[in-house]
């Protein structure tokens, strides 16, 4: 989960956030035991695919603007918005946990809350007693700082890996750029197939390698989407329109009924997941006045989807 992005007086945003919205209500709902949203938990992939989305539309307008990307004030930036509300997240944990946890549980928070503030707590989470999705283990209280850590890993290579093909292929860049992320999916894809253990899911499930899938596919949309001229014609517009109106109802689908421990999740599940999710946001952003972006967009909304880093946290 990251905070709005750099905003900007595009027409889609406010159906972005909608998105945002819906995706950590479904989070805390999976986490709050509803369960008519049994699959909440993929409210996180929403997410990645939104950040890979923005990240990558991001860096793609600098250099068009000024013809080059400063990697330094994006790190900067990026530090400047997530690190404040999670050093102070960690603060509180470790004051109340003093008071809360078990003596003999302290020691492993306070290794988690160093992972934390590292952004490497995927990496501890897939190495700590416990899962995700059943009842087993105690959870650490920083347990869902393990997407923030994929989501910084994240800015911290995916830049410099779209700086590496914009400096190799020149005026060229879309086609070798579209298919890095093509291929970086399909692999983090087939990664997490080939690891899954129906006894060790977290080992799947929280590794940044198997679960970059929804991020490049985010990535990939924004790439695909910085050549407006693809999108201009009224039979694409109609055709993005109905797939997107499938990928709404394939996540509805998905949020109600998708279990975290299944095989056929990462075999296909989260691949599907993320495809879903990008669909809509490829249509809201070509058209921001349709029918589905305007009821993304109502203001109550927008107003949770801005204060969504917040409320994950």
């Amino acid at each position: 989960m990251t905070p709005y992005e750099d905003r900007s007086e595009l027409t889609y945003q406010p159906a972005l956030d909608g998105v945002r919205a819906l995706a950590v209500a479904a989070v805390l709902a999976f986490h709050g035991g509803v369960a008519a949203l049994a699959g909440g938990f993929l409210g996180v992939d929403a997410f990645f695919v939104l950040s890979g989305f923005l990240i990558t539309s991001l860096l793609l307008a600098e250099r068009a603007r000024t013809g080059r990307i400063d990697l330094l004030a994006f790190w900067g930036r990026r530090a400047r918005r997530l690190l404040p509300a999670l050093l102070l997240l960690v603060a509180v944990v470790a004051l109340v946990a003093r008071w809360t946890m078990p003596r003999e549980e302290l020691s492993a928070l306070r290794w988690d809350a160093l992972a934390a503030v590292a952004y490497v707590a995927n990496w501890r989470m897939a190495d700590r007693d416990g899962d995700y999705f059943a009842a087993t283990g105690t959870p650490s209280p920083l347990q869902h700082t393990w997407s923030l850590g994929i989501e910084e890993q994240f800015y911290l290579l995916w830049p410099m890996i779209v700086l590496g093909v914009l400096a190799l292929a020149g005026r060229r860049w879309r086609g070798p750029l579209l298919a890095a992320c093509v291929i970086g999916a399909a692999g983090s894809w087939a990664l997490g197939a080939a690891l899954y253990r129906p006894d060790a899911v977290d080992r799947v499930y929280y590794r940044t390698d198997t679960r970059a899938v929804a991020l490049l596919v985010g990535c990939g949309l924004a790439v695909a989407l910085s050549g407006r001229e693809a999108v201009r014609s009224r039979v694409r517009r109609l055709v993005i329109a109905a797939l997107a109106t499938v990928g709404a109802g394939m996540t509805a689908v998905l949020w109600a009924t998708a279990d975290g421990g299944d095989e056929w999740l990462f075999d296909t599940g989260l691949w599907v997941a993320a495809v879903a999710v990008a669909a809509v946001i490829a249509h809201v952003v070509i058209s921001p006045t349709s029918a589905i972006a305007r009821l993304l967009a109502v203001p109550p909304l927008i107003w949770l989807g801005r204060i969504s880093y917040g409320v994950y946290l």
